[in-house]
């Protein structure tokens, strides 16, 4: 998901700020100057932009309520929330000028007086885009809600991941919870991540092995509705000598129908890993050298 800002050229300044810190955010950002090349079509750049953005961004100011191809963006993407609902128009107040009817019943972020205020008030809707700590999934009659927490646990690096799935039609739910704790060279390449201010690096490595390790791709339970699973097993890379301790536990909860659940590890670790691969890819770019 991305967002899109649409903004006069007379507020390219306002404009760069927000993007850039919006990017610091690991927010992917729809800019005309960033995504244009040489011989592109305007038109269809910034149409393809808006089409596949999740939020419009409307940096509001005197000159932009008077700019023409503000308002065509604007009316592209009003057109495309009407008819489908996927696009969350926000708009930016950045000084005293009169918001345009069709937007004053939106909730806006107020830039007027401190850049840091309105960005707080930007972000709030906008932190799913970023969190790097909870997800969902919906998929037909399931739902997925997951987290992630880490860090260092007596003097050892930790990653807990907790996920349920709730069988809507089933009226029950199955809890997963991963345990996995690092050995020293685990713990000092965190804490290489995190003194370089990046420590939801080493959270990606270890759900990128996990996901790519043949011992969990094999991992096949069946959760009895009478019986919590239990396991532990390790995963490690004998080159780095970066191993971790895996301790799993899977429980079935709500409605007893008295069936079993096949719980296949890879397939949950896909799907939480559907957001964050490109983001991954981008990170372990920039911060391959640690």
């Amino acid at each position: 998901m991305s967002v899109f800002i649409s903004y006069s050229s007379k507020d390219h300044e306002f404009a760069d700020r927000l993007a850039l810190a919006l990017v610091a955010k690991r927010i992917k950002v729809w800019l005309d100057k960033w995504e244009m090349q040489p011989g592109d079509s305007l038109l269809d750049k910034i149409q393809n932009g808006l089409t596949d953005s999740s939020y419009l961004l409307v940096v509001l100011s005197k000159n932009s309520v008077e700019s023409e191809w503000c308002k065509k963006e604007l009316n592209s993407g009003l057109m495309r929330e009407i008819e489908e609902r996927k696009v969350h128009i926000i708009p930016i107040i950045i000084d005293d000028c009169k918001v345009p009817v069709f937007l004053r019943e939106k909730v806006y972020a107020d830039f007027r007086k401190e850049f840091k205020d309105g960005f707080d008030e930007l972000i709030r809707p906008l932190y799913k885009l970023f969190s790097e700590n909870m997800g969902r999934k919906v998929s037909g009659d399931f739902i997925i809600d997951y987290a992630f927490n880490w860090g260092k646990r007596n003097g050892f690096y930790f990653l807990d991941i907790d996920l349920i799935t709730w069988y809507q039609s089933q009226s029950k739910s199955l809890l997963i919870q991963l345990h996995l704790t690092g050995n020293n060279e685990a713990t000092k390449k965190f804490d290489a991540y995190l003194a370089a201010g990046v420590p939801f690096v080493m959270r990606e490595i270890v759900t990128s092995s996990l996901r790519s390790s043949e011992k969990i791709s094999a991992l096949r339970f069946y959760i009895q509705s009478d019986n919590p699973h239990i396991a532990h097993t390790k995963i490690g890379d004998p080159k780095t000598n970066t191993n971790f301790d895996l301790n799993i536990r899977a429980v079935q909860m709500g409605v007893d129908n008295n069936m079993a659940i096949l719980l296949d590890l890879v397939d949950y670790l896909n799907i939480m890993a559907e957001e964050s691969e490109q983001r991954m890819r981008e990170d372990m770019l920039k911060f391959r050298a640690i």
